[in-house]
């Protein structure tokens, strides 16, 4: 009589023969992109600051006060050259930082992963610029430039909406020279906000990309999830993810609430880490 299974049997995943070290994004070339990003702002709202006291040092100015509506040009024609020679200088400025920003992540990036691998016991893991890895390196240079530049366009609009708001606004906070100020200060603190966001998001968006293409190109296809156990408020989905082994293209890493879709560090502030697994 043949033989017949009481129940069905599953294959289970071979377990793992080797497991690499947490890949974590480099805090030096994150903190050499902000050093970089801020140098720039911090010059941008200096001058701005200048010329913005000087049109309220200014006779229009004063007779501003006396109801002489003349400022409002006179400010809008300081803003706009304000915002013309500041455009420039950031497009120049992303022209040249946001590619090497991004060559000194991919350094970097690559070294972490190829050790990572060697460390699960991969011999001579390698790195080769294969398509995929020039569109993300490309893709990656574009969006930075895009990032830098916005950042004078951002704290542009900010300081030109609280200077015109100052000469009309009923609240005491937001009018005249006290106004701009508070301003310029609120710009001071959301451009450095901004730009730190933007360094840690972007070295940690880029790494995670990258190691995934090295891991491919070594034929290492899955990886255990990290939880950082960072941050004042744990994110609940990436805390369940906690141990939990995926392939690099498993659809489940783009389940759940939208801010906290993706793999380890590509979510905004996420600080949970990739680690290799061999079998």
């Amino acid at each position: 009589m043949a033989f017949k299974a009481s129940r069905v049997r599953q294959r289970r995943a071979p377990e793992p023969i080797g497991r690499g070290k947490p890949i974590i994004p480099s805090a030096a070339v994150e903190i050499w992109y902000r050093k970089q990003m801020l140098s720039l702002a911090k010059a941008m709202l200096a001058d701005y600051k200048e010329q913005i006291h000087k049109v309220l040092a200014s006779n229009v100015a004063k007779n501003f006060y006396a109801h002489d509506a003349s400022i409002n040009s006179l400010f809008q024609a300081t803003l706009n050259s304000l915002q013309q020679r500041w455009s420039k200088l950031f497009e120049a400025f992303a022209d040249k930082i946001a590619p090497e920003f991004v060559d000194r992540t991919d350094g970097a990036a690559t070294t972490a992963a190829l050790h990572s691998l060697s460390t699960a016991g991969l011999k001579q893991p390698v790195a080769t610029y294969t398509e995929g890895v020039r569109q993300t390196l490309q893709a990656s240079k574009t969006y930075n430039h895009t990032l830098i530049t916005n950042i004078s366009q951002e704290v542009h609009e900010k300081v030109f909406s609280a200077v015109m708001l100052s000469l009309t606004s009923p609240n005491p906070e937001e009018q005249g020279i006290a106004g701009i100020s508070n301003a310029l200060r609120k710009a001071t603190d959301f451009s450095e906000d901004r730009i730190k966001l933007i360094a840690k998001d972007q070295t940690s968006k880029i790494y995670s990309a990258l190691s995934d293409e090295r891991m491919i190109q070594n034929g290492v296809e899955e990886f255990e999830w990290m939880h950082s156990s960072a941050g004042k408020v744990p994110r609940q989905s990436h805390l369940e993810k906690n141990g939990e082994i995926f392939k690099i293209n498993d659809p489940r890493l783009w389940e759940g609430p939208k801010a906290d879709q993706g793999p380890p560090g590509w979510a905004i502030n996420c600080r949970c880490r990739k680690v290799p697994i061999i079998r």
